[in-house]
């Protein structure tokens, strides 16, 4: 029956990729009678805005403004439609208009006094306003991402309501405790694109973009009816910019020095991170580019931590002028690190066991993605994202160099329709196949993934809206155990006014597991790591009640009351009948419930900001009764700006770990870390400084024997020209 299935689905999808293939050779023009024109201005000093947002409410038509300003989007042929325009900064502008319009429009947008999402597109695989989505929606826009000054991005998204950091990994909503990095319960994607590495399902945030990124979403919860396996806990998407219209260079420099603390010094060289990023952005033609190439260097801040790290990419857009181009990108990185596991003694917790010295780890990843709209009507939208993702990767280790190569190619492809302006209809299909070789995989195994999916958007009035999808997931390794697996989904928002709005959803997420957690056969760090083909996927069934409110301009506050409940929950744990033995089983019925809120504050407009995110956490593994592990209850950060971002304290704190795995009889306590960043621009140059733990706490890093990052200094300098 199942094999039946799996067969038809590879039918359907190849079939479909066929099809939008020859689609995508031949588009198709939207089918309107007329189009209308404008300008998007800054509504106090009247300067053009480019790169704003035009697009017609529940219809795929839409348009991006010029560096003048201008724009031209086609109408529908008949009836009231209503014209969104937004940009990054400004605040959402709504327009009606009737299809026998004529005339230029001139459309004042007003500056944010506090800055708020008014766009996303990954909650609903449309673009919708966060208030109107019936999931929890967090977004951090590329200006504010630019003022942090990260390396890279998951020095920020801490800041994210909602988001919280184990040791490096990331985890929404409790969903994630710490597994070494291998099977992410969250699905990272780039440009809509999976970018999840192919052994260990697991995100390098190394890799990803910062310079030329429009803006990070992060839905929350279970998602899987839209976006499949890895969901179980949210679903991140970082949206690049497209190319600019003029060229554009942006260089990008950064040194930094790590603060060793009195007593713990292993070395008297001095610390360093260092590196120097180059970003050009032009048109040849009706073809848009960017070119990135970084180099990144870095001795760490504890023995046996040098990192060195190269990364090029290269996304290019074409028609460039047009409301729905062609978009692909080639993104490759590659890593040389050395490994910390745990620390030497508690009293020397910088340092490692000196057999481990010299332990690294070299890893290559190519990312290849492609995104077509071959079909765009007032009523029909066909997507295409067709990408390979290979990867390499090769332990130096005192006690193994295992290696493995892995490499992905997938398509997604999505049909919207628009029946009429209160109901939108989403169809679509997934499916991937990977290989793998391998020297510690028994056997080396082949990955087949395909999928199904609908969901239908209905707005039952101008207050009321609601939306219910269904997604079949097959997920099949050569030798291993198969899974078959529904995830429906249910929502319903009610806006009480413009500035309110209710929320609720009930979903069910998935994750199937790694290729790590199934086959890995090897010893390391002393622990040895046996195969289980009889691993099942996990998943957890969620529930979800929460309200956006704009008391004010100045005021944006956002809460949701969440409940989670997982099955079959994937741990390392001690294989049966053997002795100093481990392998990753189906061993934990856990219950995630919480809030997570997010507060605001323009205090003095332009002047100070205040923003805030609070995530408390109520965890039980059923097995035991006893809390999770690596996760606590209470987790906060603040931050307070002044002079729109120039100056700025980070505040993060987050309560003891109530339980760990392997030393539970360790010192435990709460981590409170206080960063301070200011910068000036010169003549089109930014230069930013950062002091990261300021008061040089001493802490575990979540992870037992690890210890958190000392104090370190960063001056980066970033000219464009």
């Amino acid at each position: 029956m199942a094999a039946a299935i799996a067969a038809g689905f590879r039918r359907c999808l190849a079939s479909g990729a066929a099809l939008a293939v020859f689609l995508a050779g031949v588009p198709l023009a939207a089918q309107a009678q007329d189009a209308v024109r404008g300008r998007v201005l800054d509504a106090e000093t009247r300067a053009p805005i480019a790169g704003a947002t035009v697009l017609i409410r529940n219809t795929p038509l839409r348009a991006t403004s010029r560096s003048d300003g201008g724009f031209a989007i086609a109408l529908p042929s008949e009836g009231t439609y209503t014209l969104i325009v937004v940009a990054p900064g400004f605040r959402l502008t709504e327009r009606e208009l009737q299809a026998d319009h004529s005339g230029e429009l001139s459309i004042l947008l007003d500056r944010q006094t506090v800055t708020v999402p008014e766009l996303t597109v990954t909650a609903s695989r449309s673009v919708a306003r966060p208030g109107e989505a019936p999931v929890s929606v967090a977004v951090m826009s590329g200006e504010e991402l630019h003022h942090r000054h990260p390396v890279t991005l998951d020095e920020a998204l801490p800041f994210a309501q909602g988001v919280i950091f184990n040791s490096g990994q990331m985890d929404i909503r409790g969903s994630t405790g710490l597994a070494r990095g291998v099977g992410s319960r969250v699905l990272m994607l780039l440009d809509g694109h999976r970018v999840l590495s192919g052994v260990g399902a697991s995100i390098d945030f190394g890799g990803l973009p910062v310079l030329d990124v429009d803006q990070i979403e992060i839905v929350k919860g279970p998602h899987s009816t839209l976006w499949g396996t890895n969901a179980l806990g949210g679903v991140v998407n970082v949206i690049t910019r497209r190319p600019s219209a003029e060229p554009e260079t942006i260089v990008r420099g950064y040194y930094g020095l790590f603060d060793t603390p009195s007593g713990m010094s292993f070395t008297e060289e001095r610390l360093s991170r260092e590196g120097i990023a180059i970003h050009h952005s032009r048109r040849l033609g009706d073809v848009g580019t960017t070119l990135f190439l970084g180099r990144e260097e870095s001795d760490g801040f504890r023995q046996n931590g040098e990192l060195g790290r190269w990364r090029v990419r290269l996304k290019t857009v074409f028609p460039a002028e047009s409301a729905n181009p062609w978009e692909v990108f080639v993104n490759w990185t590659r890593k040389d690190e050395e490994e910390f596991f745990t620390w030497l003694s508690a009293d020397r917790p910088l340092e490692v066991d000196p057999t481990e010295l010299g332990d690294w780890i070299r890893t290559d990843d190519l990312v290849f993605g492609v995104t077509t709209n071959p079909i765009v009507t007032p009523k029909h939208r066909l997507q295409v994202r067709p990408h390979v993702y290979h990867a390499r990767s090769r332990n130096y280790f005192h006690d193994n160099e295992d290696f493995h190569r892995s490499t992905r190619l997938g398509t997604d492809i999505q049909w919207s329709l628009f029946p009429n302006r209160s109901h939108v209809l989403t169809i679509g299909g997934e499916g991937a196949m990977t290989g793998v070789s391998s020297n510690f995989l028994e056997p080396p195994p082949d990955v087949k993934d395909f999928a199904v999916f609908a969901q239908d958007e209905v707005a039952f009035s101008d207050r009321v809206h609601a939306s219910v999808g269904l997604r079949l997931d097959y997920h099949k390794a050569s030798a291993a155990m198969r899974d078959l697996v529904l995830n429906p989904k249910l929502g319903v928002v009610f806006a009480t006014s413009e500035r309110l709005s209710l929320r609720t959803s009930f979903s069910r997420g998935y994750r199937s597991p790694s290729v790590s957690e199934q086959f890995t056969s090897t010893t390391q760090f002393g622990f040895r790591v046996i195969p289980n083909l009889e691993l099942r996927g996990e998943s957890a069934w969620a529930r979800e009640v929460g309200a956006t409110l704009h008391l004010s301009d100045r005021v944006w506050v956002d809460a949701g009351f969440f409940w989670s409940e997982y099955t079959d929950l994937i741990e390392p744990t001690p294989a049966p009948n053997n002795i100093f033995t481990f392998q990753f089983r189906n061993v934990a019925e856990a219950m995630v419930r919480g809030i997570d809120a997010g507060l605001r504050l323009g205090v003095i407009p332009r002047r100070l900001d205040f923003s805030t995110t609070y995530t408390f956490l109520d965890t039980e593994d059923h097995g035991t009764g006893r809390a999770l592990p690596y996760r606590s209850r209470h987790n906060f950060t603040a931050t307070i700006a002044a002079w729109r971002q120039l100056v700025a304290i980070d505040f993060r704190y987050r309560s003891r770990v109530e339980e760990v795995l392997a030393f539970p009889l360790d010192d435990r306590d709460a981590i409170t870390l206080v960063d301070i960043r200011a910068g000036i621009r010169i003549l089109g140059t930014t230069v930013q400084a950062k002091i990261q733990n300021l008061f040089q706490t001493t802490y575990v890093d979540v992870q037992e024997r690890s210890p958190g990052q000392t104090r370190s200094f960063r001056l980066t300098v970033t000219p464009r020209f």
